[in-house]
């Protein structure tokens, strides 16, 4: 398997979630206030900006706005805003907040990090916003202004989709060879592709032994039918993640067509590597929520 021959950077991988990687707590189907609905796997690859606050409280209004126009700007990317109530509201006098102010990125009942820098006495409360990056290694961003996590946020998401020097295709490769193989698979693709010479020289003359690694893995993640498979998958959902139903690109997607998306992927599912079945139901979840949304189409 893949994950035995590559236990080099497997060991990396399994190193930065030891001592500086984070974990969901607080997301589930029961504390699910409203918006999109997501889950602690989901979020795995994805830039997260995570806002903590009484999402019942009026002074909160305006910054409840502007952070809906910034999901709004970047759900199309590998990013998701993560509202966490942390009021003594419930859930009906939440969810009418969220449909008066338009709200639709999700939010859950007390949702949070834990490890590393997110002790519970550091994010118990309400009232503070952290940006966390796609490996969910490190925090971005710790707090009050939502005007600056905003510019925090756009970065990390460049970075994540368009890395541009050696070193942050090395941080981003050590990371989603063990978690993300679908997306790993892509973005090797990309750094052995001619438009990224540059970097790949670089990386050969920086991180010489990363780089006969990565086209090692390249190669074995090409001779893998599931892999191969799951990145056409991950570039399908890349398509309709989040898109507006109402842009010309969506007008020319039909529910039906994505039927037999989820019916073609399916069988990844039952995988026998918990990365791609993980991968493959991101993915297929992406696909799921924009069917949805364009059976709901006027």
């Amino acid at each position: 398997m893949i994950k035995g021959l590559l236990s080099g950077v497997a060991a990396l991988a399994i190193a930065a979630c030891a001592f500086g990687g984070y974990e969901w707590d607080g997301i589930s189907p029961e504390t699910r206030l409203g918006g999109r609905m997501v889950s602690a796997g989901y979020l795995r690859g994805k830039v997260v900006l995570l806002d903590c606050r009484d999402y019942a409280d009026p002074a909160a209004e305006p910054a409840l706005k502007r952070l809906q126009t910034l999901w709004t700007t970047y759900k199309t990317k590998p990013f998701i805003v993560l509202g966490s109530h942390r009021g003594k509201a419930g859930r009906e006098k939440v969810r009418a907040v969220m449909d008066r102010l338009g709200i639709t990125y999700p939010v859950y009942a007390g949702a949070k990090l834990k490890g590393g820098e997110f002790a519970e006495k550091e994010d118990g409360g309400a009232n503070m916003m952290y940006v966390v990056d796609s490996t969910c290694s490190r925090r971005l961003y710790a707090g009050l202004d939502d005007r600056a996590v905003a510019g925090v946020a756009g970065n990390a998401i460049f970075a994540a989709r368009m890395p541009s020097n050696a070193r942050q295709w090395k941080f981003l490769l050590d990371y989603e060879i063990e978690n993300l193989p679908g997306q790993a698979y892509l973005r090797l693709k990309d750094l052995f592709s001619s438009a990224n010479s540059a970097v790949l020289t670089e990386m050969r003359s920086k991180y010489p032994d990363d780089a006969q690694r990565y086209r090692k893995a390249y190669g074995k993640m090409g001779d893998d039918g599931d892999v191969r498979k799951l990145s056409k998958l991950v570039e399908l959902a890349r398509l309709v993640k989040d898109r507006d139903t109402d842009s010309a690109a969506a007008k020319r997607i039909r529910p039906e067509h994505l039927d037999r998306v989820e019916d073609k992927y399916e069988d990844l599912k039952k995988s026998a590597n918990p990365y791609i079945v993980q991968e493959a139901k991101n993915a297929l979840g992406d696909i799921m929520f924009a069917k949805a949304a364009l059976k709901n189409r006027k």
